[in-house]
């Protein structure tokens, strides 16, 4: 289970909440596909450096995700 390069390209300027934006791209890239089961998602805190936003940020994102049962997430 190798980490997959979770490609998200978020627009600042468009109203829209960026954590709102994550969730909406890791749901396409799951129903495209793109992301399959078992593909091991960027930690929070990788993903938030990467993006440059806020560890909250990414973390309530990843939350809405796993409560929505698109990603299962794991401590540690």
């Amino acid at each position: 289970m190798s980490e997959k390069k979770l490609t998200l390209l978020l627009d600042f300027h468009s109203g829209l909440p960026i954590y709102t934006q994550i969730v909406e791209q890791i749901q396409s890239q799951v129903a495209n596909g793109i992301l399959k089961p078992g593909d091991q998602l960027p930690t929070v805190r990788a993903l938030a450096l990467e993006l440059r936003v806020n560890f909250n940020t990414v973390a309530r994102a990843y939350r809405m995700v796993d409560e929505a049962r698109i990603i299962s997430t794991q401590q540690g």
